[in-house]
């Protein structure tokens, strides 16, 4: 499938996620996390269980959406991160797009979260 189909089909679905969230009343939630509105709980230390949405290398963050909220979160990483998959070390240069993980973090202040761990689930 070619790069303008498959972005195609995911404008298509995007636009139909929209529309059923507004049906449902939800479009002020939908339009509150990236408008900045709403009442979102931003993780302060711990973890974060979810699915990894991007992975930005240049940056050494990957962006990270919680399981229990749906909200995602850009973690950053490092050389000393430590990255498990059944038990063995991997680098942080590892981590995929679509990796379910489980994700220590700290915040740095500001929204900024650092991993120094990450289970690949």
């Amino acid at each position: 499938m070619g790069s303008f189909q498959r972005t195609l089909r995911i404008l298509t679905v995007s636009g139909a996620l929209l529309t059923v969230g507004a049906c449902n009343g939800g479009l002020g939630n939908i339009l509150g996390g990236v408008l900045g509105g709403g009442t979102q709980q931003q993780p302060q230390s711990g973890q974060i269980n979810g699915i990894v949405r991007s992975v930005d290398p240049q940056n050494q963050r990957i962006n990270v959406q919680d399981n229990s909220s749906g909200q995602s979160y850009w973690v950053q990483y490092d050389n000393r991160t430590q990255v498990v998959y059944r038990n063995q070390s991997y680098p942080a240069n590892a981590i995929r797009q679509n990796d379910n993980v489980t994700v220590r973090i700290q915040n740095n202040g500001n929204n900024n979260y650092y991993t120094d761990y990450v289970q690949i689930n």
